[in-house]
């Protein structure tokens, strides 16, 4: 078995390893790079049969999670690609499909779960739930002639699902593997050596909340369920109504999991307009009793805490319920910069407090060396980091490379 890195050896996203074993070609994920913004801008990898499915040899695309710097250009694939992924991940890209333009339909796909194998041609892969701020994320144990390949895909061992990553900590299939392909986001970071903890995090939103006499706005990803059940719980316990967004509350009832909370719902302005538009307004009917409108947000503001995006400034200056609030920013500080609206002068001038609270998604540093001492592999390859040297200085003998260089595993 041999692989190289189409993307990522060098940057943080765009993912994409390609896996060749007894003739076959198998991809694990095939991701957009965070640099772009259109999938116009970037070339697929020279992978034949990607890009117009006249290869026999090339078997298909293995999602390690639901996020676009890991799946983000399968729609410019042959439309004949077969897709492997898990199944709650299937289901949140279809019902994001009427509110962005990452929504995917894969009709060529094939779901997988925990823990359990299946063959693609002569690879054999066993996909481990991870604990990471997308949904249904998982790492990855990949067999072939005689070889074997974990790929940790995007991963961190303090959120809301700690225990998968302590289980993969005990997992003998993974001991002793011929190469680990590691995330390395926070390797340039001097400031990641051990993370806030979710439930930590909930405390401190919890806190920030109950100092707040106003409305609480909540600016967070609609697809990190794990920030939004941490909002859910700080706003519960200081005796405060969650709003999401219909958006949030859409995915939430395609997921349908019990465990997960049904929050109220807001519909706004914007996504109304867009959902009208494109005659998708149907989403909206299954929350019409839990419905929170425009005009109640005033007189209720103080006993709220609502989901926020900067497409929403100007519909919530309208609505006069701003006095004595705050927003709490909980993505990753970076994207201040890239949006294309400045969230946080925007709040200067409408009088309302701001604060980030965020933990982050990938792993610190600590957790790196807890899982590759771990798994304890013949060779460490870091992958989804734009410091991929510096792994050299946490785990000895790892080994960075290029991308498009051929490695024997």
């Amino acid at each position: 078995m041999r692989l190289r890195i189409h993307r990522g050896a060098q940057e943080i996203g765009g993912n994409c390893i390609e896996l060749k074993a007894a003739g076959k070609t198998l991809l694990l994920d095939l991701g957009m790079p965070l640099s772009v913004s259109s999938t116009a801008d970037v070339v697929l990898p020279a992978v034949s049969g990607l890009a117009y499915g006249k290869d026999e040899n090339f078997l298909g695309v293995v999602l390690s999670h639901p996020h676009a710097d890991h799946y983000g250009l399968l729609s410019k694939a042959a439309r004949n690609t077969r897709i492997y992924l898990g199944q709650d991940a299937q289901r949140l890209l279809r019902a994001a499909l009427p509110f962005t333009t990452f929504g995917l339909d894969l009709p060529n796909a094939s779901t997988y779960r925990d823990r359990e194998t299946f063959e693609v041609g002569p690879f054999c892969v066993t996909p481990f739930l991870a604990d990471h701020s997308a949904f249904d994320a998982y790492s990855l144990l990949i067999e072939a002639e005689g070889r074997k390949l974990f790929y940790t895909g995007d991963f961190r061992g303090h959120g809301r699902k700690q225990g998968s990553f302590k289980r993969l900590l005990a997992e003998p299939s993974i001991k002793g593997v011929d190469v680990l392909l590691m995330e390395g986001t926070h390797l340039g970071r001097e400031d990641h050596a051990i993370a806030q903890t979710e439930c930590s995090l909930e405390d401190d939103i919890t806190q920030s909340i109950s100092s707040t006499p106003g409305l609480v706005l909540a600016c967070f990803s609609g697809q990190n369920i794990d920030r939004f059940v941490t909002f859910w719980k700080a706003a519960r316990r200081v005796g405060r109504i969650f709003v999401a967004d219909v958006y949030l509350a859409h995915i939430l009832a395609a997921l349908n999991r019990p465990s997960l909370p049904k929050p109220a719902v807001f519909l706004p302005a914007k996504m109304k307009s867009k959902l009208m538009r494109e005659r998708n307004t149907s989403v909206v009917i299954p929350f019409r009793r839990r419905r929170i409108y425009p005009e109640q947000i005033a007189g209720r503001a103080s006993n709220l805490v609502m989901m926020f995006r900067s497409s929403m400034m100007e519909e919530f200056e309208g609505l006069q319920c701003l006095d004595g609030g705050k927003l709490i920013y909980s993505q990753w500080p970076g994207y201040l910069v890239r949006d294309r609206v400045n969230i946080r002068e925007w709040c200067t001038r409408r009088n309302l407090d701001f604060e980030i609270l965020h933990t982050s998604g990938h792993a610190d540093t600590q957790t790196l060396v807890n899982l590759a001492q771990a798994v304890s592999a013949k060779r460490v390859i870091p992958i989804h980091s734009d410091a991929p040297e510096r792994l050299r200085d946490l785990i000895p003998g790892a080994t960075p490379i290029d991308d498009g260089e051929w490695i024997n595993i």
